[in-house]
């Protein structure tokens, strides 16, 4: 029997990416693995399970993330943000709940607290930010820039990539916790 593929495969809801932000979706990826590893760190029955995520989540927040920002607060929502005022303003305000977040994390992890609470709180608002960002903005600065808008939008955030040594995208972190499968 022919094996039937559906058109998009499940869980994508059929998104496309114009190829001016498929850099910034890779980076999604990597993000939204760190957030699920944060938020089964926050439900870790005790510290110790919590540890070794929130560290890896602050090695990837200093590597990854902070430049993923700068992609999009200095070239993305400056170019881009009237195809979105709302959803640019939400962008940029919940970039400076993740830095605040991050900041605590920080402290916690180096002063050998509890990360528990404050990794979950980091994964559940990373995961809903990346996803508005792939489902929401993302799909109305496509929907409403024009073919030469978008192409100089690619351009800029190449060479802005390109200047701070990224060319694909986030690296995928490795997972620092043992799987269960």
């Amino acid at each position: 029997m022919p094996r039937i593929v559906p058109e998009n495969p499940p869980g994508t809801r059929g998104l496309r990416r114009h190829v001016a932000l498929v850099s910034l979706s890779r980076d999604h990826h990597a993000a939204l693995m760190q957030a699920l590893w944060l938020r089964r760190a926050g439900d870790s029955p005790n510290v110790e399970g919590a540890t070794g995520p929130a560290a890896a989540y602050l090695a990837f927040y200093r590597a990854e993330l902070l430049g993923h920002f700068a992609d999009e607060e200095e070239v993305v929502l400056p170019l881009a943000s009237h195809a979105d005022p709302e959803g640019a303003s939400r962008i940029r305000s919940e970039h400076r709940e993740l830095h605040a977040f991050t900041a605590k994390l920080s402290d916690v992890v180096s002063a050998g607290g509890d990360p528990r609470s404050l990794a979950r709180d980091i994964g559940q608002l990373l995961d809903d930010h990346v996803r508005f960002e792939e489902r929401s903005f993302f799909m109305a600065v496509q929907a409403h820039l024009s073919p030469a808008e978008l192409a100089a939008l690619e351009r800029a955030l190449q060479g802005h990539r390109e200047a701070r040594g990224v060319v694909l995208g986030c690296a995928v972190p490795v997972r620092t916790t043992p799987t269960s499968d």
